[in-house]
C-alpha cells in the first residue's frame, strides 16, 4: 500500500497560542530529552520571570523537534504546557490531517533521521535547514491508519522501554545493596572509620575549549549528555583538536561527575569509566574523581546517595548548580574495610554483567523497532 505525501508545513495548525502566565512554569532544555525515544528525563520548573527571551511557548500536545544536532534524534510530544529553548521547533498539528503520535514516530524514524542529518548548516553547531524541514514530504495515510500504526509502534516501544527500565532497576538494586551493606553514610550505623574524601581520591575539572577547536576527527570530550545509567553513552559526542594535559585523559576506574549544569538535577550525575577503546578527555563542566581501584564502585554509589547531596549543600543558600573541589574537600565519609569493599566490588561487577546482557537484548529490540517503523511508513504493516 502506498500513501499520499504532504509537506510538513501543510500539517501545521494556524491557531495562535498565548503563553499561560503562572508563578512557575516548565522549562524544557535539550539535555532533558532522551535521544530516539522522546522520553523527558527530568522536569524543571522555574519562575515565570526567569525563563529568558530565547525561549518558545508551547501547549500540551505540541510536537517539539530539535533542530540543533538533528542526528541526536530528539523529538517529544509535550504532556503539559510550558516553555522550551528556541532550539526546539514547535509543531502544532492540524489534527484533522495528522495524529501527533504518528508525526513524532515518523520524525524519529531512520529514514527521516538520515535526511535530517544531511540538511544542516554550521560545522561546529549543525542545525537543520528549516526550509528543507518544512518542505519535506511525509507519507500520510488516513487518520484511522495513522492511529493504528501509532498503536503498533506504542506496543513495540513499550517492550524496549521495559527493557530499559530493567536496566535502571539493576542500578537501583546496587544502590539498595550499598545501603544494606554499609548503612546510611549520614548516621554510619556500622561504625566505619570516617575519612576525608581528599585522603583517598583526587579530583579535578576538565578541558576548556573553544568552538573553533571542535573537529570531526579528534579527541572525544566527555560531557553531561554522555552519562547514562551510570555508564557512558556515545550518541552525542564532541571531538576537539587541542593541547591536552596527560592528567585529564580519563582512565579506567575514574568516576566522571557532572560538576556544573543549568539543571540542578543533573549536577552530581556520575558514571564509572570502564573499558576505554580510545583516548578521551572531559569538559570543564565535568569533574574526575580518581582513586584506587578498590574504592571506585564504593565511591560511585556513595555519590548517588542523599548523604552526598546533603554534604555538598551544607551552608548553601540556593539550589546547587555547581560542585567544586572546595565542596568535596569538606566531605568526610565512612570507609569500610577492604573485605567489605572487595565484596561490594564483586557484587557490582556481577550486576554490571547482567546490565550488559540486558543492553544487548535492548539493542535487538531497538533494531526490531526500527524495522517496524520502516515497514509502517512504507505501508507494509
Amino acid at each position: 500500500m502506498s500513501f499520499q505525501k504532504i509537506n510538513l508545513s501543510d500539517l501545521k495548525s494556524n491557531a495562535k497560542v498565548k503563553p499561560e502566565i503562572m508563578e512557575k512554569v516548565w522549562l524544557l532544555n535539550l539535555d532533558q530529552i532522551e535521544s530516539n525515544t522522546g522520553k523527558v528525563l527530568n522536569y524543571e520548573e522555574v519562575p515565570f520571570q526567569g525563563i529568558g527571551s530565547s525561549t518558545i511557548y508551547f501547549q500540551k500536545g505540541t510536537v517539539l523537534y530539535s533542530k540543533l544536532r538533528p542526528y541526536l534524534n530528539k523529538v517529544v510530544i509535550a504532556d503539559r504546557n510550558g516553555f522550551a529553548t528556541s532550539e526546539l521547533v514547535p509543531i502544532v498539528c492540524n489534527e484533522e490531517l495528522i495524529y501527533p503520535k504518528y508525526l513524532a514516530y515518523f520524525l524519529r524514524s531512520e529514514s527521516f533521521l538520515k535526511f535530517a542529518s544531511n540538511v544542516v548548516a554550521g560545522a561546529k553547531m549543525p542545525r537543520m535547514v528549516m526550509s528543507e524541514f518544512w518542505n519535506y514530504e511525509i507519507p500520510l495515510p488516513p487518520l484511522s491508519e495513522q492511529k493504528r500504526i501509532a498503536k503498533i509502534l506504542d506496543k513495540a516501544d513499550e517492550l524496549r522501554q521495559k527493557r530499559q527500565q530493567s536496566i535502571e532497576k539493576l542500578d537501583e538494586l546496587l544502590q539498595a545493596t550499598f545501603i544494606d551493606m554499609f548503612g546510611d553514610p549520614v548516621t554510619n550505623p556500622k561504625g566505619w572509620d570516617l575519612v576525608k574524601l581528599s585522603t583517598i581520591a583526587e579530583y579535578f575539572n576538565g578541558l576548556t575549549y573553544k568552538p573553533e577547536n571542535v573537529v570531526n576527527n579528534g579527541t572525544i570530550v566527555l560531557r553531561s549528555s554522555n552519562i547514562q545509567n551510570s555508564g557512558l553513552d556515545f550518541n552525542d559526542i564532541v571531538r576537539v583538536n587541542a593541547k591536552i594535559k596527560d592528567k585529564i585523559f580519563v582512565k579506567d576506574n575514574d568516576i566522571l561527575m557532572c560538576s556544573r549544569n543549568g539543571s540542578a538535577k543533573l549536577v552530581g550525575k556520575v558514571a564509572l569509566i570502564k573499558n576505554l577503546n580510545e583516548p578521551m578527555t572531559f569538559g570543564a563542566f565535568m569533574m574526575i574523581i580518581r582513586s584506587n581501584e578498590k574504592y571506585a564502585n564504593y565511591l560511585l554509589n556513595y555519590f548517588k546517595t542523599l548523604a552526598f547531596r546533603r554534604q555538598i549543600s551544607t551552608g548553601a543558600t540556593t539550589t546547587i548548580n555547581q560542585i567544586t573541589g572546595a565542596m568535596l574537600d569538606r566531605i568526610s565519609l565512612p570507609l569500610p574495610n577492604d573485605m567489605a569493599l572487595n565484596q561490594f566490588t564483586e557484587i557490582a561487577k556481577s550486576i554490571e554483567t547482567q546490565k550488559q546482557r540486558l543492553e544487548k537484548q535492548l539493542t535487538k529490540q531497538e533494531n526490531l523497532f526500527k524495522s517496524l517503523q520502516q515497514r509502517a511508513f512504507n505501508g507494509e504493516l
